[in-house]
């Protein structure tokens, strides 16, 4: 059987909706099966699914945060993906309402900008920028990760209508 073939990169279909609806819709990485795929029948390099940001939504919407994002923004999403989120909840409890506003900058700053802009949260922190091994950091997370084989990479400088998306792999509050 074929491996599916790649999607369009994700950052090229943010569909301009708000910051919300545009995050429960977005498809996350690909993800492969890996060495646990041999058990199942499955090539290791078989697509196994998309880890989308599903749990992050939620988060935004239990915690209130979500009202906030409702408005014109602009906002910068630094938008973990739902492994993310599992992993976070594992080893430091509840992904409240302040960590999910650690993950939101005031203002539009896309990919081009991250190095040069202010990353002021609405938690009241500032994150941390720094470039290493030809990669963009963010708290020392990085931004637009590449993954491996022919699946979806994570989508950066998704276009929303209030504001712009970047997805990354673990919590910048880790």
């Amino acid at each position: 059987v074929a491996a599916p073939a790649a999607a369009p990169p994700a950052a090229a279909v943010g569909g301009g909706g708000n910051v919300m609806g545009t995050l429960a819709g977005l498809e996350g990485p690909g993800q492969v099966w890996g060495a646990e795929g041999i058990a199942v029948g499955k090539e290791e390099s078989d697509l196994k699914g998309y880890d989308n940001f599903g749990l992050f939504v939620a988060r935004l919407e239990s915690s209130g945060v979500a009202a906030e994002l409702a408005g014109a923004g602009p906002f910068t999403i630094f938008a973990p993906v739902d492994s993310a989120i599992e992993s976070y909840e594992k080893m430091f409890g509840p992904f409240d309402a302040n960590v999910c506003k650690m993950h939101i900058v005031t203002g539009k700053v896309p990919t081009s900008q991250v190095s040069s802009a202010t990353l002021s949260t609405l938690s009241g922190e500032t994150l941390t920028y720094k470039r290493a091994v030809r990669k963009d950091f963010v708290n020392d997370i990085v931004i637009g990760e590449k993954t491996f084989g022919q699946y979806n990479d994570f989508p950066v400088d998704v276009e929303c209508s209030n504001g712009l998306i970047h997805a990354i792999s673990l919590s910048l509050a880790s």
